[in-house]
């Protein structure tokens, strides 16, 4: 009896970790589409993450995680909307940002950031988070989904203040043919002038 009660309770401390256990998920630079490693430092311009077609459905939730870095004090824009066919949707979802990284826990009260934004649907819906300081923040995208073959959705967020990679060094020959250019635009100045 005794180890009946040990098994089951178990189990339900089992089934109760599993139930904030996350997918780590790819964070993508939305103008090239190329993934980024984990936790990348990110800038003015636009990230997006997204789900379709995904895994056989096992179950009727999702739940992923996305890691980054601010690396300067920026509102972070985010927008979203979900996708419905015949064999994919999201039915619900939930978009919370939190402070600190994730290695596949979800966040919690303590370390959330604002309020919950909620994007099913197939129109675009925004919102900003005002003001985040530097440092390391996730956000935790989840939902649940009735389709067959999984979720479908698309988050983008940007953080337009952050300074983000450094712009690349000017090749030598474009600064040669920029100062080439401002040069004979001087001459012909000085010749009109002359004259």
């Amino acid at each position: 009896m005794k180890l009946n009660a040990t098994l089951v309770a178990l189990a339900l401390a089992l089934a109760g970790g599993a139930a904030s256990a996350a997918t780590v998920g790819t964070l993508y630079d939305a103008a090239t589409d190329t993934a980024l490693a984990n936790n990348p430092e990110i800038g003015p311009q636009l990230y997006a993450v997204f789900e379709k077609d995904g895994p056989l459905n096992t179950t009727p939730t999702f739940d992923y995680v996305y890691n980054f870095i601010l690396d300067a004090t920026s509102n972070l824009d985010v927008s979203g909307n979900t996708y419905t066919g015949p064999t994919v949707a999201a039915d619900t979802a939930d978009f919370t940002l939190y402070t600190g990284t994730s290695t596949g826990n979800s966040g919690t009260s303590a370390t959330a950031v604002g309020s919950v934004f909620s994007f099913a649907g197939q129109a675009i819906q925004a919102t900003t988070f005002a003001n985040l300081t530097k440092g390391n923040y996730f956000f935790e995208v989840t939902g649940s989904t009735s389709a067959p073959l999984g979720t479908a959705f698309n988050v983008t967020i940007q953080a337009p203040s952050a300074t983000g990679p450094l712009p690349a060094v000017p090749e030598p020959t474009n600064m040669a043919l920029l100062l080439a250019g401002l040069g004979l635009m001087g001459f012909l100045v000085k010749r009109r002038s002359a004259n």
